[in-house]
């Protein structure tokens, strides 16, 4: 996911979930062409704006350390001063997460624990620790909220069309009884016992009437 900041900063924010040994090099190349991708021809080398890379690992990427927070730049070797500010890398590796919140825990561990989190319950604990987080946590929850809007629905839509076509084969199975035992009355039968049920649904008088063929009279005797 990119990001502008203040329009002098992009940011490329990835969550892996699974390992990659190669994630360096990836991370690497796809900044190097965020970088690149700002100039264009023509223009001067003055336009580069800061390019962050963010990886958020669910898995050990640096074997034998044990911070779960690394932060690259660009260095002299020797003497550590910085060669160019332009690229800057962040690696947060979950799985190094400590297991508990400690009192003096800081807001880079807290995010790290929130989006590390499975039960609702230690995502609304971690919300109460940083008012940022907390405004996070409402808007999942408003996101979560409209995703089981939208399961009910697909249910209640499912259920909808499995009924329809069972009352379908419910009336070609009247139709060849009606064969037998009186035609014309077994279609009424029918026809009224799908009625009803669209009456159970809540469906209008008028997609009833499209539905059965039966009379709009007829249908409003049924809701009595």
């Amino acid at each position: 996911m990119r990001i502008l900041l203040n329009n002098n900063t992009e940011i490329d924010a990835e969550i892996q979930l699974s390992e990659l040994e190669v994630w360096p090099d990836r991370s690497l190349f796809y900044t190097s062409k965020m970088f690149t991708e700002q100039i264009e021809k023509g223009q001067k080398y003055n336009v580069f704006k800061k390019c962050v890379s963010i990886s958020i690992l669910d898995f050990d990427l640096f074997k034998g350390e044990t911070e779960f927070y690394s932060c690259f730049h660009i260095r002299e070797d020797k003497r550590s001063f910085i060669y160019t500010d332009k690229m800057e890398f962040h690696v947060i590796e979950l799985p190094k997460l400590p297991k508990e919140i400690s009192k003096n825990c800081g807001d880079l561990e807290l995010w790290a624990k929130f989006i590390n989190a499975e039960e609702k319950e230690e995502l609304g604990m971690i919300a109460k620790q940083n008012v940022y987080i907390q405004s996070a946590y409402d808007r999942l929850q408003v996101i979560s909220q409209d995703k089981q809007k939208r399961i009910e629905y697909e249910a209640r839509q499912k259920a909808l069309f499995d009924h329809n076509q069972f009352m379908y084969e419910a009336e070609q199975r009247g139709r060849k009884e009606g064969r037998k035992e009186g035609r014309k009355e077994g279609r009424k039968e029918e026809k009224l016992a799908i009625a009803k049920s669209f009456i159970a649904l809540g469906l209008p008088t008028d997609t009833i009437v499209q539905g059965t063929g039966l009379s709009a009279e007829t249908i409003e005797k049924l809701r009595k």
